[in-house]
């Protein structure tokens, strides 16, 4: 199959298609290294039999994305992220550029499928607006667990905030959230986890929320 590149019937097409096209990748736009693309192929056809119509000129580039060769740029979306908990997981090698992360953002993309990336790879994958909400939010849960407006009670700590009063009551492996004195039901095993929580729910800024959030 790859001989039939090398073909002067061939290397006419293809310029064909590129002059057709206007020497750019139709997919970004770029005049670099161009290359023509079979979407599909027919059984029994050369390249250059096809009808023009039939191809595409993409760069070098978008044209390993069509083959999967590389991740797309765009259309992923996040399904977790340890910028939400707050919590490095172990060292993985990222799925995009192959360096050691700890900080991990599992992506997916319907052709590609799930993938661990670091949160620079993750903003290059067009989530860079998600990434940079994500960090904002990271900045602002661990403000708030480390906060010094915590105040300890005679039955565990207590702050207020964003117009909230927030109590985390009981003890090591025990622990209880009761805001704007609603007790919560849900039993955590350490501040920090009982802390995440209750910034969950006050970012909620949903009273609604409030039982799905502590109870």
């Amino acid at each position: 199959m790859k001989k039939l590149y090398h073909k002067k019937e061939w290397q006419q097409y293809r310029a064909f298609c590129l002059e057709l096209r206007g020497n750019r990748c139709e997919e970004c736009g770029c005049s670099g290294i161009l290359q023509v693309h079979h979407p599909d192929y027919v059984e029994g056809l050369k390249p250059w039999e096809y009808p023009i119509e039939f191809c595409v000129v993409l760069c070098r580039k978008c044209h390993a994305v069509e083959h999967g060769i590389i991740p797309p740029p765009d259309g992923w979306v996040i399904l977790h992220s340890d910028l939400e908990d707050n919590t490095p997981s172990d060292s993985v090698e990222c799925g995009r550029c192959n360096a050691d992360i700890r900080w991990h953002v599992t992506v997916y993309h319907p052709d590609w499928g799930e993938m661990i990336v670091g949160s620079e790879c993750a903003e290059a994958l067009s989530l860079g607006e998600e990434i940079r909400r994500l960090k904002s939010f990271n900045r602002r849960l661990r403000n708030f667990i480390n906060s010094p407006r915590w105040r300890k009670t005679k039955v565990g700590l207590k702050i207020t905030s964003g117009g909230h009063e927030i109590s985390v009551l009981g003890k090591e492996g025990r622990y209880f959230l009761n805001i704007d004195n609603v007790r919560g039901r849900l039993i955590f095993k350490d501040l920090e986890s009982a802390k995440k929580r209750a910034f969950t729910y006050i970012e909620s800024l949903s009273l609604n929320n409030k039982f799905s959030l502590i109870e």
